[in-house]
């Protein structure tokens, strides 16, 4: 077995890319506050490709496997092969899995590298129990994971009913618990007079996938549009650009939707909306929501996550409607006319989603796991394998 100190001096975070998605820029951003803790930071992925790519700090160390392996049928697999050999060259403390689509590739590269390998620790990004699966769907995903997560070491969950959905499905108490790490730690002074416009902008911020239901938005939008003479702007790209610029083009709305693409920084155009509208299927912990709030704008949100009733604590934050365009449309246009999220409300849920906290709760979960592994406990699975940390 390799031989581990007693904390993770060197930490190895695997990525398939440097895609666009929520958790690999958490991670990205995680990543920079372990290097300045003085922890050596490895990115371990498939390509250097991604517009995440430039924020990666030069302090940390990235490593691509050659040839390079882009996303396809069968890539993660292929990842979990190329990578083992590099974690032993490398020799990392501890192995970070930012995510659930990373979990495949975690799972069988424990496998390949077998008792010659560190403790692995997977944050899970996205909830374990989806309605729309149905019950047949859902109970073969359920065995599905527990297959995958079985070989690796912790899991962090991201709020406390992730964590219980995580604890019945997964089966056994191994599971941490550390807020998502959204916000910067200088608190952003409210811009809630920056939104005077004649014409309200509703924002949507996410890439441009069938989870994120932009059509539904777009459907709801035009629903509103019939009263107000507002806009829709959609930020972030995706493989269902075509097809939601088809659905703009049936609604007639063309000169009020935009698809304005990637943008790296989400603030200016929060600062110029009126509200953001969140239409997706499901999301882990749904980090566009802490944003929106940080910048004083009321969310109208699908039930898409377990978590969305932590995140929207006062009415004064907005509404969680059901997944139609005309409830969507209905709590859209009472939201353009509400004030700004109260103050007294939103300090406690924005001051827990901080990134110098979140990334030195981490840390102190991943002393502890390799702490267990140097004596040799790691593998034995147990209520104390890892202590889910307090919600701040």
């Amino acid at each position: 077995m390799i031989a581990v100190p007693a904390r993770a001096n060197h930490i190895l975070i695997i990525l398939h890319d440097f895609s666009t998605g929520g958790t690999e820029r958490v991670a990205i951003r995680m990543a920079s506050r372990w290097a300045k803790a003085g922890r050596r930071v490895t990115i371990l992925c498939g390509t250097h490709d991604g517009q995440l790519r430039s924020l990666v700090d030069r302090s940390i160390d990235v490593v691509a496997v050659q040839p390079e392996i882009r996303r396809g049928l069968f890539s993660r697999w292929s990842l979990a092969v190329a990578f083992a050999p590099q974690v032993r060259a490398l020799r990392p403390d501890l192995i970070f899995v930012p995510g659930n689509f990373h979990l495949a590739i975690a799972s069988r590269l424990a496998a390949l590298l077998g008792e010659d390998r560190p403790p692995m620790i997977c944050k899970l990004s996205n909830p374990l129990h989806r309605a729309g699966r149905g019950p047949a769907r859902q109970w073969l995903f359920e065995r599905v994971a527990r297959w995958l997560a079985a070989p690796l070491d912790g899991f962090v969950a991201m709020s406390e009913s992730l964590h219980a959905e995580a604890t019945r499905i997964l089966g056994e108490p191994w599971i941490g618990m550390v807020a998502e790490p959204i916000l910067d730690d200088a608190p952003v002074a409210s811009s809630a007079a920056e939104a005077k416009d004649v014409r309200p902008l509703i924002l949507c911020i996410g890439r441009l996938v069938r989870q994120k239901n932009f059509v539904l938005a777009i459907r709801a939008f035009a629903v509103v549009a019939a009263h107000r003479n507002a806009r829709l702007l959609i930020l972030g790209e995706g493989d269902q650009r075509a097809a939601l610029q088809r659905e703009i083009e049936l609604s007639g709305l063309s000169d009020r939707i935009e698809l304005a693409g990637h943008v790296a920084d989400v603030r200016p155009a929060l600062a110029r909306a009126a509200m953001l509208l969140i239409s997706s299927d499901f999301e882990g912990y749904p980090a566009v929501a802490i944003e929106a709030l940080a910048a004083r704008r009321p969310i109208v949100a699908t039930r898409c996550s377990p978590a969305i009733d932590e995140i929207m604590l006062h009415p004064s934050f907005g509404r969680i409607v059901d997944a139609d365009p005309l409830s969507i449309a209905e709590a859209v246009t009472a939201m353009l006319d509400t004030p700004p999220p109260d103050e007294a409300a939103l300090a406690q849920l924005l001051d827990r989603h901080r990134l110098g906290s979140a990334s030195a709760q981490y840390l102190e979960l991943f002393d502890h796991m390799v702490r267990r592994w140097s004596a040799g406990s790691a593998r034995v699975r147990s209520s104390a394998a890892i202590s889910p940390a307090p919600a701040q």
